[in-house]
């Protein structure tokens, strides 16, 4: 560092400089020698030192003329700053020493010195010289840190204010006006209450009371815009120490009342829903990932009996039976399942068992995060019975005085006809022609009887017994029966099955009915021949359809197993006005026929839980696929 400095020497003895030459020099610093206080000075200005040494009495311009000039006049402000000692022989009376040192003086130095007190006197100028360099650095850096921050409170998005002791305003930044509307100057020695709306004063001065004890704090409070609008502002205050006494303290304020306005709104409206829920007719309960009660209202309180208090958190399983549980959850993870009006029977109050129509559907958060599932559902107990009602009134109504009628009026009189034509067929001799028209008369009183017993089998229909089936059994029964008819007609039989096809779980002769009455209504529609088609396969599906009578249908309340059977020809086809009625009691387009086949056929499916579906075209064939079930 020495090599890099240099040193101007003015002294008007040409051997003092040479001697400050060899000491400076043999130091280690550059050298300039100047022999008169002029000189020195436009040397000076020519090329800077870094630190001039004066000799205080020379002719011209002494050693403090050249000072005074150096520090007073705006000619030398380029170099002002460069550190000077000052030499002399003189006594302490004839020199100014006192004012020279207010000017700046670096140091004065006594002659006659030897050349190590002169080096450790510019060692020591230069080390001083650093140093107040360096802590001009640091105090012009201090300076421009606080206007950074000074900026940075001023521009704040919060507002910043400190308190004395006595709760006085000392600072307030600017946001003051952007948030109250009040000019922070108007503010400056009032109190902090005085802001604040009186409510909450107390609370406020209760907080500033805890900070004043060296404790940090944060609170809301409402204030008053100029305006007459409420304020909200979270307050969040901490001490200010000073040798280790509160002297005052600091807050950052922060407008909440957006916040607030929208936290109303939410609780507003959370009660309006909750009000909503509350007072619906149907139960609606909530459980999270882990099954436990979330809410329960007062619907779900009166269907089932419990009430909500004994309820929350407890696991759905602590409520209903683990099968209980299975069904009203059942596939609800399973992405592809939509939402289905399902039934079941639940124990309700005391005991007794009810029956409800239910929903359930996941729920999901703000983020379409699945956090738990939703279940509502309604007593249908009285449903079912008037259900239950209906159908049988329905089955009355259609069939009953009719059933009952023929049982009457018409058995009777085709009993007391058969039992007079066969003792007529008695009496006749064999060879007789007459004989083949008593006959017929018999004939035609064994089909009426049959007719009748159709007519009492759809009026008075037994529960089907299902049990587990293949269906491949029930179909070969049913294809002996039709095979020689089927070989008489030319109707060519072709039948596959999948080989993972289930056993089904039906009763096997109502089924085998159903079959039965589809083949010959195949068989009929191909009276010259033609093909039919019998295949099965595993289905997995949902049945959500409503029937051709408009009635609800009872179907499978989830996605379950089923084997589909497509059963087809390549007869007449129905017309499409017929199509919609072919299910119908006694609708029949054959001249011969009871129209009850079809409608026995429907019954059954619909009583196996399974469906059954048609479509045709004229004089291209019709296709029947049943869909029967293959679990319990």
């Amino acid at each position: 560092m020495k090599e890099n400095r240099t040193i101007l020497f003015v002294d008007d003895d040409p051997d003092m400089l040479e001697i400050g030459g060899i000491i400076i020099r043999k130091a280690g610093y550059k050298f300039q020698a100047a022999s008169s206080g002029e000189e020195g000075m436009a040397l000076a200005l020519e090329k800077p030192p870094d630190l001039i040494i004066l000799d205080y009495f020379m002719p011209g311009m002494n050693g403090s003329d050249f000072f005074e000039q150096l520090v007073t006049n705006a000619k030398y402000m380029p170099i002002r700053d460069v550190p000077v000692i000052i030499l002399t022989a003189a006594s302490e009376e004839e020199v100014q020493r006192t004012r020279l040192f207010e000017l700046g003086l670096s140091a004065f130095l006594m002659k006659p010195f030897g050349n190590r007190e002169l080096i450790n006197v510019v060692d020591n100028v230069f080390i001083q010289s650093d140093l107040r360099s360096k802590n001009k650095e640091l105090q012009e850096k201090v300076k421009r840190t606080e206007y950074k921050y000074q900026d940075l409170i001023e521009n704040a998005s919060d507002l910043i204010f400190t308190l004395n002791h006595a709760e006085n305003f000392i600072f307030i930044n600017r946001r003051l006006a952007t948030t109250t509307g009040h000019d922070k100057q108007d503010w400056i020695g009032k109190k902090f209450t005085q802001l604040v709306q009186a409510d909450d004063a107390e609370t406020a001065q209760a907080h500033f009371l805890k900070t004043m004890n060296g404790k940090s704090s944060i609170f809301e409070v409402r204030v008053n815009h100029v305006n007459g609008n409420c304020i909200f502002l979270s307050i969040n205050i901490n001490p200010i120490f000073e040798k280790g006494q509160v002297i005052g303290c600091v807050a950052i304020a922060r407008n909440i009342t957006e916040n607030k306005l929208l936290e109303q709104e939410v609780i507003e409206l959370k009660n309006f829903n909750e009000s909503i829920i509350q007072s619906m007719g149907s139960g609606l309960v909530t459980i999270d990932l882990e099954h436990r009660i979330t809410s329960f209202n007062n619907g779900a309180e009166d269907i089932l009996g419990f009430a909500a208090e004994n309820t929350m958190q407890k696991r759905l399983e602590d409520i209903f039976s683990r099968d209980d549980c299975e069904r009203l959850l059942l596939n609800i993870d399973d992405p592809n399942q939509s939402l289905l009006n399902r039934e079941m029977q639940l124990p309700g109050r005391n005991g007794e068992a009810i029956f409800v129509g239910f929903s359930v559907t996941p729920r999901y958060d703000a983020r379409k995060r699945r956090v738990g599932t939703i279940i509502s559902f309604k007593d249908i107990t009285q449903i079912r019975q008037m259900q239950v009602e209906i159908q049988r009134m329905d089955r009355l109504a259609s069939m009953g005085v009719l059933a009952s009628g023929i049982a009457h009026e018409i058995r009777n009189p085709l009993a007391g006809i058969k039992t007079i034509a066969q003792t007529l067929e008695e009496e006749i001799e064999p060879d007789d022609t007459r004989r083949e028209y008593v006959s017929r008369i018999v004939r035609q009183v064994n089909r009426m009887d049959d007719l009748l017993k159709t007519i009492f089998s759809y009026a008075k229909p037994r529960q089907p017994q299902r049990k587990f089936h293949r269906f491949q059994e029930i179909v070969q029964e049913v294809i002996a029966l039709m095979e020689n008819r089927m070989r008489s007609q030319g109707v060519n039989y072709v039948e596959s099955y999948h080989k993972d096809l289930a056993l089904i779980c039906v009763d096997f002769y109502q089924i085998q009915q159903v079959f039965v009455n589809l083949f010959l209504n195949a068989l009929d529609a191909m009276p010259e021949g033609g093909e039919l088609r019998l295949s099965a396969q595993p289905q997995m599906t949902a049945l959500t359809r409503v029937d051709r009578r408009g009635q609800a249908f009872p179907i499978r309340n989830r996605t379950a197993m089923y084997a589909e059977i497509v059963l087809s020809d390549s007869g007449s086809g129905i017309s499409p006005g017929e199509l919609n009625s072919i299910f119908n009691p006694f609708f029949t387009t054959k001249p011969q026929g009871s129209g009850l086949g079809l409608s026995i056929v429907y019954r059954i499916i619909t009583e196996h839980e399974g469906d059954i579906q048609v479509e045709s075209r004229v004089g291209e064939g019709t296709e029947f696929k049943l869909l029967l079930p293959t679990e319990e």
